[in-house]
């Protein structure tokens, strides 16, 4: 865990080094100036976020020389469908995998259509901080900056996570998480079986057993809580595969069994 901690406070740490040094004169003075502030709450709650972002995840992606493919995001359409209290802080995880997905791709309008999607769910579970009520205008003033853009909705992440910890719903934020997990295994595992030479994917998804081992263990301690309880016994099988992942590599047989779970799993959490 606190080797997890260690690395996302390196990588935001990164991040926000690449995003100051990239503003400069003007309107991107007071970005910065914005940024800065920011970026030294962003130090202080990567450090207790609990597992890696989706972001990480799909930076291993584009790292690894994956094409951006649409289809494989939740439509957002399907916002419509999401009325329960699960369904929307399972899905506002989903829709933010898709948005650090077309983000990093610097797909403008998917980003902007993540956006707008991710934004009424946070809206709808009532999560009001003083970063998400600006997140809107610094989003749409550095569409056109991607390390600022990824510095952004980074720590709206981390925003997210510390109200809902400090407000008594650990168990919701659970299940943003859980859903943006799952939504990154799933792209990568889809971009794996369509991929030739598929060895840096399957490292990928190989490398989230530990990611999966943390999030099953913070669930547990919430168990009590039927929504979570519920996640707990949707993820379980993907676990006992993962238990018998030793080392960055896969054989055919838990390549074909973790590619299958994770799309009956994220069927099951998009669906509403």
């Amino acid at each position: 865990m606190k080797r997890v901690k260690e690395i996302n406070l390196f990588i935001i740490t990164l991040m926000a080094a690449i995003t100051l040094s990239a503003c400069g004169g003007g309107a991107k003075q007071t970005e910065e100036t914005s940024q800065t502030d920011a970026t030294e709450v962003s130090a202080k709650s990567v450090a207790q976020y609990p597992i890696p972002t989706s972001f990480e995840v799909t930076k291993m992606l584009n790292k690894a020389g994956a094409s951006y493919i649409l289809s494989l995001n939740n439509p957002v359409e399907n916002v419509d469908k999401y009325f329960t209290l699960k369904s929307r802080a399972l899905n506002l995880g989903v829709y933010g995998a898709n948005l650090s997905y077309a983000s990093t791709y610097q797909m403008k309008q998917e980003t902007m259509n993540y956006f707008n999607v991710a934004k009424r769910l946070i809206d709808d579970l009532q999560i009001t901080t003083a970063f998400n009520a600006k997140f809107a205008e610094r989003v749409q003033a550095n569409i056109d900056n991607k390390d600022s853009l990824i510095h952004i909705i980074s720590q709206s992440f981390y925003d997210t996570y510390q109200f809902l910890m400090s407000n008594g719903k650990d168990n919701v934020s659970l299940l943003v998480m859980g859903g943006s997990w799952v939504e990154g295994l799933y792209i990568t595992t889809q971009i794996a079986s369509i991929t030739k030479d598929n060895t840096d994917f399957i490292k990928i998804i190989a490398s989230q057993k530990d990611p999966l081992n943390n999030l099953m263990e913070l669930m547990a301690k919430s168990e009590s809580d039927q929504m979570v309880a519920e996640v707990i016994a949707l993820l379980k099988p993907l676990q006992d595969v993962f238990a018998g992942v030793t080392t960055d590599s896969l054989s055919k047989e838990q390549i074909e069994k973790i590619t299958q779970l994770a799309t009956s799993i994220r069927e099951e959490i998009i669906k509403g």
